[in-house]
């Protein structure tokens, strides 16, 4: 069984700061967690609820884990959704090998100041949907390991790399004709003929892409609206031109 003193450093990893000092993050969900496994993370800790246990069997890709069981009562204390999954692991932070290069034939996202974590995973979902080359973040973005953002990916952040790093030293090497900003006021999205491969450069809904980021472009993009919205969220606006330079 599961020890108040093991679930106090678990509940714990729900703080930022702790996250950090131990280089641990909390996943949650059969599916989240199998797909962690799958990819080869290191499981530090494998937490099941017992009422779950004695009704499942327990699948393959949990043998061999560090596992616990624990209660419903004591799984409501450590979950940080609305109502506890039977599954929670804790999982090492890792970097997923960065591989691609300036010039190639793959896009990369890069990401200004995004500060939702619940966007963040979900950008990510989306470079895995259209199979891109990763993700670089800018050293103000949200925190990779944030639990929602490990949920909002389902499981794409265990597959794309992410990299975080000073967006304008990242541009400098690379074609201005293949970075492409999105912004408000530029050519219409639809209309771009996008290189084979390259930077797609996405701000916050709050704050949009910095001056200097923008100069950096060759291309500067916007969605066209058919309505009164002022904006779009960024996720969206990203699966949206992903779909674009993808047809």
């Amino acid at each position: 069984m599961l020890s108040k003193a093991t679930a106090k450093i678990i509940s714990s990893l729900k703080i930022k700061k702790f996250r950090q000092e131990t280089g641990l993050f909390i996943v949650e969900g059969e599916k989240s967690v199998s797909e962690a496994l799958g990819a080869g993370w290191f499981c530090d800790r494998l937490v099941i609820r017992s009422d779950w246990y004695v009704k499942h069997d327990l699948p393959r890709i949990f043998t061999g884990q560090n596992l616990f069981e624990t209660s419903l009562v004591e799984m409501e204390k450590m979950t940080q959704l609305s109502s506890p999954s039977p599954v929670l692991a804790v999982f090492k932070q890792q970097e997923l090998p960065w591989k691609w290069q300036a010039g190639d034939a793959n896009y990369v996202l890069a990401l200004d100041k995004i500060k939702d974590p619940g966007n963040l995973g979900t950008i990510i979902r989306i470079a895995d949907w259209f199979g891109l080359a990763g993700v670089i973040c800018s050293p103000d973005t949200v925190e990779l390991w944030n639990f929602k953002c490990i949920q909002s990916s389902m499981g794409s952040v265990f597959k794309v790399p992410v990299l975080y790093a000073a967006l304008e030293d990242f541009l400098g090497k690379e074609d201005p004709k293949r970075i492409y900003a999105t912004v408000l006021g530029g050519e219409d999205l639809r209309k771009t003929q996008f290189t084979e491969g390259g930077v797609v450069l996405v701000g916050s809904e709050s704050f949009g892409l910095s001056n200097a980021l923008q100069a950096q472009a060759g291309h500067l993009l916007t969605i066209p609206a058919f309505g009164a919205a002022e904006s779009l969220n960024a996720a969206v606006a990203t699966g949206i031109v992903c779909s674009w330079l993808r047809a």
